[in-house]
């Protein structure tokens, strides 16, 4: 039999054993929706002051609501640095360029071949755009009224691919300063029904671009 002062100890020794166990769970991880408390408490909901379990997983909650909100703030400071530095690039594009050079190459019927006459006047348009290096240059190819829309949207693609070839092959042009387009048979300079006038309109006009002052 345990006299009753041994019966206080042991009291005593088993209320500090459990107020210990609540202790040592209160600061960890406990089952709550965020794993790091009980659920939060809705709104109405009566809890019961002091419980160091709900008070861990409050401060649980609001360390996370805090971390997500600094993680916010970092998307969106990068949103704005994204946003500028595509603002700045559509201002670059949005410049305007002025034609300072134009010249035209012809071709034979149904042919992207370069003539030897056409080659002098490619090497003419390479030494222009050598002598600045902002300088830009756009290719249209065009074709005679024979054929389909179709083919000859294919044709004059590639009498334009062929004179920007030379240019980067010969004169040393960089590929990213010259931009080829096609008009097929769409844009004649000339009647389509003699000889003459199909063969003004198998070409490739270029224009050598500068910035606009």
């Amino acid at each position: 039999m345990l006299s009753t002062r041994n019966l206080k100890i042991l009291g005593l020794l088993v209320c500090t054993v459990a107020l210990a166990g609540c202790a040592f769970q209160a600061p960890g991880p406990v089952q709550c929706g965020f794993a790091g408390g009980p659920p939060a408490a809705r709104p109405g909901t009566v809890q019961v002051a002091g419980d160091p379990c709900a008070a861990a997983c409050v401060d649980s909650l609001r360390k996370r609501l805090d971390d997500l909100e600094r993680k916010l703030g970092d998307v969106a400071k990068t949103a704005d640095q994204a946003n500028a530095t595509a603002e700045k690039a559509l201002k670059c594009c949005r410049k305007e360029y002025t034609v300072i050079m134009t010249r035209e190459i012809y071709f034979d019927f149904n042919k992207f071949d370069l003539r030897p006459e056409s080659k002098a006047v490619l090497d003419t348009v390479a030494m222009k755009l050598s002598s600045d290096p902002d300088l830009m240059s756009e290719m249209g190819g065009h074709c005679d009224g024979v054929g389909s829309t179709d083919y000859n949207i294919v044709l004059g693609q590639k009498r334009a691919d062929a004179a920007r070839g030379y240019l980067m092959d010969n004169g040393k042009i960089n590929l990213g300063r010259m931009q080829i387009r096609t008009f097929g048979k769409d844009s004649p300079v000339a009647p389509n029904d003699t000889d003459t006038g199909r063969q003004k309109n198998r070409r490739v006009t270029i224009n050598v671009l500068g910035f606009a002052q």
